[in-house]
């Protein structure tokens, strides 16, 4: 009998430790303060921005801003650029230059990130060249 009650209490004492540990993980996506109520989207995705300008295979370019953020109940709760850059085929050169938060941002519910790139090339033997600008905006909700 003495053996028996040993072993329940050895079983209990493993149990109550694995029962609090059993408890499920919040979801990573939202920090665990998903289901916290209020109004507003709630995740996280990226938004893209592109300017392309040229004739392909020619003289062509692709200039990108892509933003990646996450929101709980609307409100930005971090907001980065994932990439800013440049594709370009043909004769011409594209070069990115500064990128950054224009208004908005983290504890707002919106954000405007731009970009900006500088570029020049050529179409049959005559010269081109210029800037490109890109905004993406994080609406509100």
């Amino acid at each position: 009998m003495r053996k028996a009650l040993l072993t329940l209490g050895v079983l209990v004492a493993l149990a109550v430790p694995a029962a609090a540990t059993a408890k499920a993980a919040p979801p990573a996506i939202c920090g665990g303060v998903c289901d916290s109520g209020g109004t507003g989207w709630t995740g996280c995705t990226s938004q893209t921005a592109s300017d392309a300008q040229g004739i392909r295979w020619v003289s062509w370019f692709r200039h990108y801003l892509v933003v990646s953020y996450c929101k709980v109940n609307g409100v930005i709760t971090s907001a980065s650029i994932a990439a800013h850059g440049c594709d370009y085929e043909g004769v011409i050169v594209c070069s990115t230059g500064p990128a950054w938060l224009t208004s908005g941002g983290v504890g707002t519910g919106w954000a405007t990130f731009s970009g900006h790139a500088t570029y020049i090339g050529a179409i049959a033997g005559v010269p081109w060249a210029g800037t490109s600008s890109i905004s993406v905006n994080i609406s509100l909700g």
